[in-house]
């Protein structure tokens, strides 16, 4: 099996405050805002890149809102214990804020920034729609805001492989299951569902079976999805990846990027060297 080691190349990006970045250019410097200045140097790294070697730009986001973030945010520590939910959905204020991230998406891309080929996403409803909102422009999605409706499945067109491995931190919370497969195919329509998931959730087990997910085995199993996403992405340069707060941390320290708390919404731009590592 092929193994990877990852190099951060953190001269394109500055992993800013979200609010800031949102409004611009996801943080690209220098200067803000050339984005054609940096696809003629990803280009060249991938030129001057030896066999086994490639450059890949990867748009990790993090889900909107949802609701077990609400009851947190309501009632504080404890509250996702008193108020147990399975794969809970974004609320209103979580598809806004992933609206707000693909207002962004098309007026960058208008500036010139590159576009994904291959989009990859969390099995959690949480992490799904906000990948379709975000992202279903680029599949002729019909999306409103303001009522509510989408075309394509709570996907909303979006072509994403479903990647069990960058599912969220394994909590002892309900809001960290997963509903099962044929649940979330009715639903997430577009999305393609790798034969080997299992429709039962087999990974979370309440805390009197299993425990927590220690931060080995986070950055263990992000690694390992991190790995399947670069085995379905060859060839593919930009990649989308969304997913969540644990996760992505998990997923950071697995490519050696300095971990950050990522909030609801938000969205990274990473430049990650890859190379190849035979057993």
């Amino acid at each position: 099996m092929v193994k990877y080691s990852y190099t951060h190349l953190d001269e394109f990006f500055v992993l800013s405050q979200w609010k800031d970045d949102v409004k611009g250019p996801f943080g690209l410097h220098p200067p803000p805002g050339d984005w054609a200045s940096f696809k003629a140097k990803i280009e060249a790294l991938n030129d001057q890149c030896p066999p086994g070697e490639s450059v890949k730009v990867i748009f990790a986001a993090r889900h909107g809102q949802a609701e077990h973030n609400a009851i947190m945010d309501k009632y504080g520590p404890g509250a996702q214990v008193k108020y147990p939910m399975l794969d809970p959905d974004l609320t209103p204020l979580g598809r806004s804020q992933a609206y707000e991230t693909r207002l962004a998406l098309q007026r960058e891309i208008q500036r010139g920034m590159p576009i994904p080929t291959k989009w990859f996403v969390s099995p959690l409803k949480r992490a799904g729609e906000t990948c379709g909102i975000e992202w279903g422009f680029m599949f002729a999605d019909g999306y409103d805001i303001d009522g509510g409706g989408y075309t394509g499945g709570k996907g909303h067109g979006v072509r994403a492989t479903v990647i069990e491995n960058i599912r969220e931190h394994l909590h002892v919370h309900l809001c960290d299951a997963r509903c099962p497969i044929s649940t979330l195919k009715a639903q997430f329509t577009s999305f393609t569902y790798p034969a080997e998931i299992t429709d039962e959730d087999t990974l979370w087990q309440p805390i009197d079976v299993r425990g927590r997910e220690t931060e080995e085995e986070l950055v263990a199993r992000r690694g390992e999805g991190i790995r399947e996403i670069l085995e379905r992405s060859q060839g593919d340069t930009y990649i989308s990846l969304t997913a969540h707060s644990g996760s992505l941390r998990g997923i950071y320290k697995s490519l050696n990027v300095i971990p950050r708390k990522v909030i609801v919404g938000e969205m990274n731009v990473l430049v990650i060297r890859v190379k190849e590592i035979q057993d």
